[in-house]
């Protein structure tokens, strides 16, 4: 059983070397007109709040963009999801780091190669700037009630964040990513829903179906679902089941 599963971690991170390298910003642009087209909130750059509820906000939605992106690619899924979400606070930081290509980027892949101690390196830039983030808003005590969401490299941190115990959120959607490394958290309280798309060349579902095995095994609550005819992005499909999941969650 567990040489089966390398086996299958091992061809998923072979496909992904390359793929890492070619997400681009043009991608997430197309993903946020899908998602509505309102105007993203020029503060979402240094991870101010993408919206602001009329009413105190009971729940926290972070968003993780993909390599190259930026935090305004991800900031229009708020406008979108705020009619649902209701009394919900929506921030879409820009990762850390600058690619040297453009846009930003959560760790390095300028040699086109997922190395896990990339990843590792890159974490303490993650907790302070999400540390930052839940503190500014007022959710330091109440983890529970924060979400993350995140796409292609963001899901990976965000997977990463929740499956090494670092980060005991309530939610995490990862849309078309991969878990770097394994769990080392055990029956966590995050409810975890993986969306892959069938047809994505970049990031095989693969990777999104090993995740599921391996989150479960270490007793955590996970909904894995793969779209057939979607490549790496985020199809309206998608959007939709994340954002039901998401107010099922914070129905809770």
């Amino acid at each position: 059983m567990l040489s089966s599963k390398l086996k299958s971690m091992c061809q998923v991170a072979v496909a992904v070397t390359i793929a890492l390298g070619c997400a681009n910003a043009k991608a997430e642009q197309a993903v946020a007109q899908r998602a509505t087209t309102s105007p993203a909130d020029p503060g979402a750059r240094s991870g101010a709040p993408a919206q602001r509820p009329a009413v105190t906000p009971t729940h926290l939605v972070i968003f993780l963009h993909g390599l190259q992106g930026s935090g305004s690619a991800m900031a229009p899924f708020g406008t979108s999801w705020q009619k649902i979400l209701g009394a919900t606070k929506f921030v879409s930081p820009d990762a850390p780091f600058r690619h040297r290509g453009g846009g930003r980027e959560w760790f390095d892949v300028d040699d086109q190669v997922l190395r896990p101690d990339r990843i590792a390196g890159a974490r303490q830039a993650f907790d302070d700037l999400l540390r930052e983030i839940v503190e500014r808003e007022g959710f330091e005590n109440d983890l529970d009630k924060v979400a993350f969401v995140g796409v292609s490299q963001g899901a990976i941190m965000g997977l990463d964040a929740v499956a090494s115990g670092r980060w005991k959120v309530g939610a995490l959607v990862s849309f078309a990513g991969l878990l770097p490394l394994p769990p080392k958290a055990s029956a966590n309280q995050t409810a975890v829903l993986l969306l892959h798309g069938g047809a994505d060349r970049r990031i095989p579902a693969a990777a999104s179906v090993a995740a599921a095995d391996q989150l479960k095994s270490a007793g955590f609550d996970v909904t894995l679902e793969v779209v057939p005819g979607v490549g790496h992005t985020i199809s309206s499909e998608e959007a939709a089941k994340a954002l039901r999941f998401l107010a099922e969650q914070f129905a809770s």
